[in-house]
C-alpha cells in the first residue's frame, strides 16, 4: 500500500491528471487514456525461473469509443510498430476490442526502483499510447535538450565489454550498438541505443531496440511469436523492464523496442546502461519461448 501511496503522490504532480486509490489498485484519468496500477507477484522465466517477483503491472485503454483491430497480424506489423511506451495487447487473443496498452516493471530487481523504477511507472501512464495524440509539454524543450546530453555522456561512458552483460560492436557520438553476452548465448541478437533529435516516435529521445535473429519468414508465426513475447513481458518477470513492445522489422525480425522521451533524461540518467544490461536477460526469455513453440 505504500508503494501505490508513493506512485499517487507521483503521478499527482502531473497535469491534467486525477488518480483514485483504494487497497488494490490506482486507477489514473488523463485526457485520453486511462490507466490501472495493480501490485502482484509475478514468476521469472528465462534465467530467473523459479523466483518470484514484485511487480507494478500497468494497464491503458483509451478513452471513449476507440476500438481497434486486436489481431496478431495487425499488432505486430502496424500498431506496436508505431508505439512508443507499452505494447498494444489483447487480453482475448484473435478479438476485436479497446485497445489496451501493458507495461511491468518489477521492483528492484531489474532497475532499482527510487532511481529509475517508480519514474518508468509514471512514463508508462503519462506517455502510453502518446504517439496517436498531438500532446506537446510546455517548456519541454528546454528539458529535452538538458536530457539528450545527459543521456549522451551516459552512452559514452558504457564499457566497451561487460562479462555477462554486453559487447560493444560500434558507437558514434549519439548511439551504439551491441551484442548481448551471457549464458545460454543469444547467437545473432543485436542491441541499438541512439539519442536522437528527430525521433519518429516521440520527438527527442532515447530510442532502444533488442534485434532477434530472424526464426521464420512466414508472417502469421511472426507475428504470432510477437504476441506471445508481449504476453510474457506483460505478466512475468524476464529480467528485464517491460515499457515497449515486440513487433517485426522490415526485414523480418521480431524487435523489442521502446522510446523514451529527452526531457525525462534528468530523471533517469542511467538509463541507456540499464537497458542494455538487462538486454541479455531479455533475449534468452525470448529464446525460451522460440524452443517452446518449436
Amino acid at each position: 500500500m505504500a508503494l501505490l501511496e508513493e506512485l499517487a503522490e507521483l503521478l499527482q504532480r502531473e497535469p491534467d491528471t486525477r488518480v483514485a486509490i483504494n487497497d488494490r489498485m490506482l486507477q489514473v484519468q488523463r485526457e485520453q487514456t486511462s490507466s490501472d496500477i495493480r501490485l502482484r507477484r509475478v514468476h521469472g522465466v528465462g534465467v530467473d525461473a523459479g523466483v518470484r517477483y514484485p511487480a507494478v503491472d500497468v494497464s491503458t485503454t483509451l478513452n471513449g469509443n476507440i476500438t481497434a483491430p486486436s489481431n496478431p497480424h495487425m499488432r505486430a506489423y502496424r500498431l506496436n510498430p508505431q508505439c512508443a511506451i507499452g505494447a498494444v495487447q489483447s487480453r482475448a487473443p484473435g478479438g476485436v476490442e479497446a485497445v489496451v496498452l501493458g507495461s511491468r516493471i518489477c521492483i528492484d530487481s531489474e532497475v532499482p526502483w527510487s532511481a529509475t523504477g517508480r519514474h518508468l511507472v509514471r512514463l508508462a501512464v503519462t506517455d502510453a499510447g502518446g504517439h496517436l495524440f498531438v500532446d506537446c509539454v510546455a517548456g519541454e524543450r528546454t528539458l529535452a535538450r538538458a536530457g539528450m546530453g545527459v543521456w549522451r555522456n551516459s552512452i559514452q561512458g558504457i564499457r566497451p565489454t561487460e562479462t555477462d552483460g554486453w559487447r560493444v560492436l560500434r558507437r558514434t557520438a549519439d548511439s551504439l550498438w551491441a551484442q548481448p553476452l551471457g549464458w545460454p548465448g543469444v547467437r545473432g541478437a543485436r542491441i541499438g541505443i541512439a539519442v536522437q533529435g528527430n525521433n519518429a516516435r516521440v520527438g527527442r529521445g532515447l530510442d532502444y531496440r533488442l534485434e532477434m535473429p530472424a526464426t521464420d519468414t512466414d508472417a502469421e508465426a511472426l507475428a504470432a511469436y510477437c504476441d506471445a513475447l508481449n504476453q510474457q513481458e506483460w505478466e512475468t518477470a524476464t529480467g528485464a523492464p517491460h515499457i515497449g513492445a515486440w513487433s517485426v522489422t522490415e526485414a523480418g525480425q521480431c524487435c523489442y523496442r521502446a522510446s523514451v522521451p529527452a526531457r525525462l533524461g534528468r530523471r533517469m540518467p542511467d538509463l541507456p546502461r540499464q537497458l542494455l544490461a538487462t538486454s541479455g536477460a531479455r533475449a534468452n526469455a525470448a529464446m525460451a519461448v522460440q524452443a517452446m513453440r518449436d
